[in-house]
């Protein structure tokens, strides 16, 4: 089993700020030299949930800084948040700059303060997800002797009349992934011979769903052979949320202090956008939530004194899942307690799922 490590503090405001990012920048270094394989950042504005915000931009700061050979994944990039041919510019610039170590996913999203600070409508989300895959994917596909690509988005429209520009690391795009945290989205993934993102599930459910994702890479048009479907499945992941202490004990109690801090957050989020339309059905995408923390505890984290946490992934690896992303730095942490915990991982985890030899 190979791990990257997931990037998405909360910020309680500007104060905290660089503070988060500088402990984020430097803990990805260390993971990275001590083996982690990949960094894994996310999209997510103006909620507190997530500090950097921009995830492409972090993630080519972070490039030059991690050893040669680091894989970055974006969980995700959030189509209906931005213009399509800005969003294939960026993913092809970041091919480039992590010399071709990148996979792009992609989701709806979910946050109603997201779409509405950046003048987005949530009940079109899914739509809009789909028709501006489709317009981005046309563009990257676009060479500069077709006939010029007139599109339109729900917000923008425009023509391409040469091609996007750069080129990706010696392809035409980067490889994708989508985020879902259902098997139809898993299934529709491996039809498009794309990677699978997921999260918030115990390891039986994990299982069934990956056997639906590698049917589908098997028999989807994107006819891959034996080795890509492999790969696919190497790199596809399952992302937690990890607290490692001394004892068991002293780590659930400390990760029940924590999860009432996000699900205070999480409330004063949604409440900010009360009013906005569908944003009661937008509390469904996040699946289990901290303001509900056994569930959470129980499905979206992975807790304990060192053996226990070894035991719990080994349990994720019986189920077929060879790549998870782990969140360290999570719930108003300051950077010593983050620390303490990742330190315990790289220590004492770590080394029991090192490759033979």
């Amino acid at each position: 089993m190979r791990f990257s490590i997931y990037l998405n503090a909360q910020t309680r405001g500007p104060h905290e700020d660089v503070g988060i990012i500088e402990t984020l920048t430097r803990q990805a270094v260390e993971a990275t030299d001590a083996g982690f394989a990949g960094v894994v950042l996310t999209e997510h504005h103006f909620s507190g949930y997530n500090t950097y915000g921009d995830n492409f931009m972090f993630a080519a700061h972070l490039a030059p800084r991690v050893r040669a050979g680091v894989k970055f994944c974006l969980a995700v990039a959030v189509p209906p948040l931005h213009n399509p041919m800005r969003l294939a510019q960026q993913c092809n610039l970041l091919d480039v700059l992590t010399r071709g170590e990148l996979i792009v996913g992609f989701a709806a999203g979910g946050s109603p303060l997201e779409y509405a600070g950046l003048g987005r409508d949530p009940a079109e989300r899914h739509a809009q997800f789909a028709h501006n895959l489709d317009v981005m994917e046309a563009a990257l596909a676009k060479r500069p002797e077709d006939p010029p690509l007139e599109w339109k988005t729900a917000f923008e429209h425009g023509t391409l009349h040469t091609r996007i520009m750069p080129s990706a690391f010696h392809r035409a795009a980067p490889p994708f992934a989508r985020a879902t945290q259902s098997d139809e989205g898993a299934r529709w993934a491996g039809g498009k011979g794309w990677y699978l993102f997921t999260a918030r599930e115990k390891p039986d459910a994990l299982a069934a769903r990956w056997r639906v994702y590698e049917q589908a890479l098997r028999t989807g048009a994107a006819a891959l052979t034996e080795d890509e479907v492999q790969e696919r499945v190497d790199w596809s992941m399952v992302q937690k949320q990890v607290y490692v202490a001394d004892s068991r004990e002293r780590a659930e109690r400390e990760t029940r202090e924590r999860l009432v801090l996000l699900g205070e957050s999480q409330r004063r989020s949604f409440g900010a956008v009360r009013d906005l339309r569908d944003a009661e059905h937008l509390r469904s995408v996040v699946g289990v939530s901290p303001q509900d923390p056994e569930p959470f505890l129980d499905r979206a984290m992975v807790v304990g004194d060192p053996r226990t946490v070894r035991d719990e992934l080994r349990a994720y690896q019986a189920a077929g899942v060879r790549h998870m992303a782990l969140v360290f730095h999570y719930g108003f942490m300051d950077a010593a307690t983050s620390d303490r915990s990742l330190r315990l991982f790289l220590d004492e985890v770590l080394p029991a799922f090192a490759a033979p030899g």
